[in-house]
């Protein structure tokens, strides 16, 4: 019954902040911000507050299944789990009101079907995301782990603590602060923190389960079932991917702002 009653308020939460900021940009910034700007603010705010607190759960789950870290239980796990589910059915209906706006001039004479399609099309990476975990590995996590590895799943939890970053860097590049020093300093740390959650949490799991095990970290591939081993090979070679677009795009950024200063002197 908790569980219904966390996914009905998770359903209820996204929407009802989505909604408050909206209004609040409508009244306070609408001479300053274009409806597309005010669109994108408030759908990247809510990912951040979404984020922030899946976040927080992972780190209160990590703590208090620190001692034990296959047997340890938290509530924090399955309950952050149903109350974080609505949030991707949310999502991806916000991002396409952003999505809408930013490309209106291009989208208000196609039908509904086409903007359907030029939207997946734009978005298909986001919109794989927002399938897979809802429907791959929420089952994972509410049945089929026999309550074992709270702790694991409390820091794949914490690998959201990227997105205020990725969601900030958006917003300054919606309102054309490439050049300044907020989008710089936004970018790099999106970058640090995006290697070291999303990157890094891949040797570390190892690493922790060799130390709880007590077998040597090479030993810990042959130790665990194959398809977590899959599981986690999948993940981080997406991470890697989109880590490679970042630092890729990042190059580009200050090769330009080189070649720009090489010319005005």
């Amino acid at each position: 019954m908790e569980g219904w009653v966390l996914l009905l308020f998770g359903a209820l939460f996204f929407p009802a902040v989505y909604t408050v900021l909206s209004r609040f940009l409508d009244v306070k910034y609408s001479k300053f911000l274009n409806l597309a700007d005010r669109y994108l603010i408030t759908e990247k705010c809510v990912s951040s507050v979404q984020a922030i607190l899946a976040t927080f759960a992972g780190y209160l789950i990590t703590q208090r299944c620190n001692q034990n870290i296959m047997a340890d239980i938290s509530p924090i796990t399955k309950s952050y789990a149903c109350f974080g589910l609505p949030y991707f059915l949310y999502d991806i209906w916000a991002i396409y009101n952003t999505h809408y706006y930013i490309n209106e001039e291009v989208l208000q004479s196609k039908s509904r079907h086409s903007r359907r399609i030029h939207f997946i099309r734009k978005n298909i990476a986001m919109l794989v995301h927002h399938i897979v975990l809802p429907f791959i590995f929420f089952p994972i996590i509410m049945f089929l782990r026999n309550d074992k590895g709270d702790y694991f799943v409390g820091l794949f939890y914490m690998c959201e603590a990227a997105v205020p970053f990725i969601s900030l860097r958006f917003v300054l590049a919606q309102l054309n602060q490439k050049h300044t020093a907020a989008y710089i300093f936004t970018g790099v740390m999106m970058i640090v923190v995006f290697f070291i959650v999303r990157v890094c949490i891949f040797p570390f799991l190892y690493w922790k389960y060799s130390d709880f095990s007590g077998i040597p970290l090479s030993s810990v591939p042959f130790h665990i079932p194959l398809k977590c081993n899959a599981g986690c090979l999948v993940f981080l070679v997406v991470q890697v991917y989109f880590l490679y677009i970042m630092v890729h795009g990042a190059v580009k950024f200050f090769y330009k702002i080189f070649v720009l200063k090489s010319k005005g002197r």
